[in-house]
């Protein structure tokens, strides 16, 4: 994920909220800012689910949160896990700052809007993006699974296991909102190397080739701001969540 430098931060009124907090800190690697406090709230546009790590679109910035084993979490009035998050949810944050992310003590979560899917009709360039996604998705699960069948269940495919298969749903419920027929058809992946190393490099490959895909996506689905922000959205959790964790294997 891209950890992006806080600047002014402004509480806006269409988040239902009239109070406004603005703080600064700056990322030099030189020099660490104190730890400090932070409350923001916004959407959540971003979730990497193999380091707890999720991203909040507050105004026109993103906002990058680790969450802790102590994160307190309540969804609905309800306490709830890390799965609880959903991409579009509207979550309020509350942590400390340290370097350069935010660590969330506290986070509660509202409905998912439902004001988030384009009206513009489906077009044939979409329709392509779409079905390209999930066979590509798909078709890095079904490999991962194939790795852990034979190899035994290590990180990180146990981890990125997990975040592939949000990730073939994210682009399901996609398909859905926009009227594109979701294929029925599965695939078997790649064989499983013999080694684990090999397997790792097997994954910087399948990733590579997920972060070309999203990017030629995001491009296909100009029109279609919520596919573009779902796209986004995963393109970053397989370029810097997935790829550098199996660069770090292989």
């Amino acid at each position: 994920m891209k950890f992006r430098p806080l600047a002014a931060l402004a509480l806006t009124a269409s988040l239902g909220l009239s109070a406004g907090v603005a703080e600064v800190v700056t990322t030099s690697a030189a020099a660490a800012p104190p730890p400090r406090a932070f409350a923001l709230s916004g959407s959540v546009v971003g979730i990497n689910a193999p380091v707890h790590q999720f991203t909040v679109l507050s105004g026109i910035a993103r906002y990058t949160i680790m969450t802790t084993t102590q994160t307190r979490f309540t969804l609905d009035a309800a306490n709830a896990t890390f799965s609880g998050l959903r991409l579009g949810q509207l979550a309020t944050v509350r942590g400390i700052f340290r370097a350069r992310y935010r660590v969330a003590t506290m986070v509660t979560l509202r409905s998912v809007p439902t004001t988030t899917i384009s009206t513009v009709p489906s077009t044939t360039a979409l329709t392509s993006a779409l079905n390209t996604a999930l066979s590509q998705e798909r078709y890095a699960l079904a490999t991962y699974k194939n790795v852990v069948a034979k190899l035994g269940a290590y990180a990180p495919f146990t981890n990125i296991i997990s975040s592939e298969s949000q990730h073939v749903a994210t682009v399901i419920a996609l398909m859905r909102a926009h009227g594109v027929t979701v294929p029925t058809s599965t695939t078997s992946g790649a064989p499983s190397p013999a080694t684990r190393t090999a397997a790792c490099q097997l994954g910087v490959t399948t990733e590579t080739n997920v972060i070309a895909m999203y990017q030629n996506g995001i491009t296909l689905a100009k029109n279609f701001p919520d596919v573009v922000r779902a796209f986004s959205n995963l393109l970053d959790a397989s370029q810097y969540g997935h790829l550098p964790a199996f660069l770090r294997c292989s």
